[in-house]
C-alpha cells in the first residue's frame, strides 16, 4: 500500500549555491541596464543605499525610480534575461504607484529589486510627477523636493518615521529645493492628505521634531485616499498587495499562497531527482514544502484493490513475467471500472493531502498528476476528462527531460521506443498549457549548470501571483 502522507520540510539556513549570483552582481547588472536605457533614473533611499543593500541579507528591497515605461529594455526585463527572476509584485495602473518587484535567488537567500515607473507615488498619493523629479546626474540621487518626498514622506506614509540620517538628508534637500517645487509639493500633500498631516510633514522638513503619531495619522489619510471614488477600483484590483499580509506573510515580507508543482514524465526522466533538489532549494529560500504521490505504479490505489477483491476479477498481486495473461474480457472490464476508481481516488487524494497543505501555504511537490489517466488503465476513458475537471489543475506543470537514450539507460525495464513515445506525449501535454501559472521543462541530463534556477523562480512567482494567469 502506498504511503500518501505528506512529508513537510521546514526552512533551513541558506547555503551557497555556486550558480546563484551575489547581490553585488545584481547591482552591477541593474546599473548597467539603467545606464544603457537612456532614461532618467535614481536610486531611492539614503545615500549609499545600493552599496548597503549589496552587503546585507534579508527581504529589504533595492528601490529604483525609472522615468521610462515598462518595456523589453527596462531594468526588470534586462534582469530577467540575465538571471532567473520571479515577479513577486506588479502594479501598473496609472491611478496608483506603478512598480514591479522581482526576486533573484542568491547564495544568501532571495534578493528583491523594486522598480518604480514614472510618477513618484505611495499608493494613490502622488508625491512628485516624474517630469518634475530632479536628479543628480553623477550620483543618480533625487535632489530638492523629490529627495524630501522620497526620504521623508514616503516612509511616513508606509507607517514609519525615517532614521536620523535619512531625516537629515531630507531636510538638507528641502532647504536646497527650488521654491516652486516646494510650493507644488506642499499643495499636493495638502490636497491629498489634509492640511494637518501635510503641514506637519513640511514642518518636519524644515527642522521640527516629528510626533510619534504622524505615521499613523498619515496612514489613515492614505487609506481614505485609496477608497476615493476615482481610485477605489484600482485599490480593489491590487487588494492582495494593499492589505496587510499578517499570517500570510512569506520570507519576502509579502502575502503568499500555497503552490502545487506537478512533475510528469516517463520512468527515468528524472522526476524524483528534481523533486528532491526542489525541496532543498525551496527550503533554503524559506519556503516550506510538502510531498504528494499521484502515480499508479506503487501497487494500486486502495479503491481499485478493494474493487478487485469485491468483484473477484483480476488480481491484487503482481503477476510474474512468465505467467499467462488473464482473459481479455476480464482485463477490459476491470480496466474500465478501475479508471473511474482512479478518478475518485485522485479527487480523494487531492482533498486529503494536497488541499490541506495548500491551505497552510506550503509548496506541494507532486510526483505525477491526474494526466496519467489519459493512458492507463483504459486509454480514452471519460474518467480522465472528469478527473481533470474535478481535480484543480496544478499551478506549475514540470517535465524533467533528457535525450531518450539517457532516460532509457536509467530505467531500461521498458523499451526505448515506448519511453520516447510517452515522453513526447508529455511534451505535447505541456503545449496544451493546462497549468494555472506556467509549464516548464527542466533539463535532467546533467548538461546545465543550474537546471532548477528557472523552476525555483517560477515557484516563488506563483506563490505571490494571482491564482490564475491571464490567457
Amino acid at each position: 500500500m502506498t504511503d500518501y502522507r505528506q512529508a513537510e520540510t521546514a526552512p533551513q539556513p541558506p547555503r551557497t549555491t555556486a550558480a546563484a549570483p551575489g547581490r553585488a552582481a545584481i547591482v552591477a547588472a541593474v546599473t548597467e541596464a539603467l545606464e544603457a536605457s537612456g532614461q532618467r533614473w535614481a536610486w531611492q533611499g539614503e545615500v549609499g543605499e545600493e552599496r548597503r543593500w549589496a552587503a546585507r541579507t534579508g527581504p529589504k528591497d533595492l528601490d529604483i525610480w525609472y522615468a521610462g515605461e515598462p518595456s523589453d529594455d527596462d531594468p526588470v526585463a534586462v534582469l530577467g534575461r540575465r538571471f532567473a527572476c520571479a515577479r513577486v509584485a506588479e502594479a501598473l495602473d496609472r491611478r496608483r504607484l506603478r512598480h514591479i518587484s522581482v526576486a533573484v535567488e542568491t547564495p544568501a537567500g532571495p534578493a528583491v529589486v523594486d522598480v518604480t515607473y514614472g510618477d513618484l507615488c505611495v499608493g494613490p498619493v502622488l508625491l512628485v510627477p516624474g517630469t518634475h523629479a530632479t536628479i543628480d546626474p553623477v550620483t543618480h540621487r533625487f535632489t530638492g523636493a523629490a529627495a524630501m518626498a522620497d526620504l521623508l514622506v514616503r516612509p511616513v506614509l508606509r507607517g514609519r518615521l525615517p532614521t536620523r540620517d535619512r531625516l537629515d538628508e531630507a531636510r538638507a534637500a528641502w532647504a536646497d529645493a527650488d521654491p516652486g517645487h516646494r510650493r507644488a509639493l506642499a499643495y499636493g500633500l495638502t490636497a491629498q492628505l489634509g492640511p494637518a498631516v501635510a503641514s506637519e510633514l513640511i514642518a518636519v522638513a524644515k527642522g521640527a521634531a516629528p510626533s510619534a503619531s504622524l505615521p499613523r495619522r498619515a496612514r489613515i489619510r492614505l487609506v481614505a485616499r485609496s477608497l476615493a471614488p476615482g481610485v477605489v477600483a484600482a485599490t480593489w484590483a491590487q487588494r492582495r498587495a494593499v492589505l496587510p499580509a499578517a499570517g500570510a506573510k512569506g520570507p519576502l515580507g509579502l502575502r503568499t499562497r500555497g503552490v502545487v508543482v506537478a512533475l510528469v514524465g516517463t520512468d527515468g526522466s528524472g522526476k524524483s531527482t528534481v523533486a528532491t533538489e526542489l525541496h532543498e532549494r525551496l527550503s533554503r529560500n524559506g519556503l516550506p514544502s510538502a510531498s504528494a504521490y499521484f502515480g499508479m505504479a506503487r501497487g494500486n490505489l486502495p479503491g481499485v484493490a478493494l474493487a478487485r477483491r469485491v468483484l473477484k476479477v483480476g488480481s491484487t498481486a503482481p503477476r510474474p513475467d512468465d505467467a499467462p495473461a488473464p482473459p481479455e474480457a476480464d482485463r477490459q472490464a476491470l480496466r474500465r471500472v478501475a479508471a473511474w476508481f482512479y478518478a475518485g481516488e485522485y479527487l480523494w487524494r487531492y482533498l486529503s493531502v494536497v488541499a490541506p497543505a495548500v491551505a497552510r501555504r506550503r509548496v506541494v511537490i507532486a510526483d505525477r498528476w491526474v494526466y496519467d489517466l489519459r493512458e492507463s488503465p483504459w486509454p480514452g476513458s471519460a474518467a480522465a476528462r472528469v478527473a481533470e475537471w474535478v481535480v484543480p489543475a496544478p499551478d506549475l506543470l514540470v517535465l524533467p527531460d533528457a535525450p531518450a537514450e539517457v532516460i532509457h539507460r536509467r530505467k531500461p525495464e521498458r523499451s526505448l521506443a515506448e519511453q520516447a513515445g510517452q515522453q513526447q506525449r508529455f511534451r505535447d501535454l505541456l503545449a496544451e498549457r493546462p497549468a494555472r501559472h506556467a509549464e516548464l521543462v527542466v533539463d535532467s541530463s546533467g548538461g546545465t549548470a543550474d537546471p532548477l534556477a528557472a523552476l525555483v523562480a517560477a515557484v516563488v512567482q506563483a506563490a505571490h501571483a494571482p491564482r490564475r494567469r491571464p490567457r
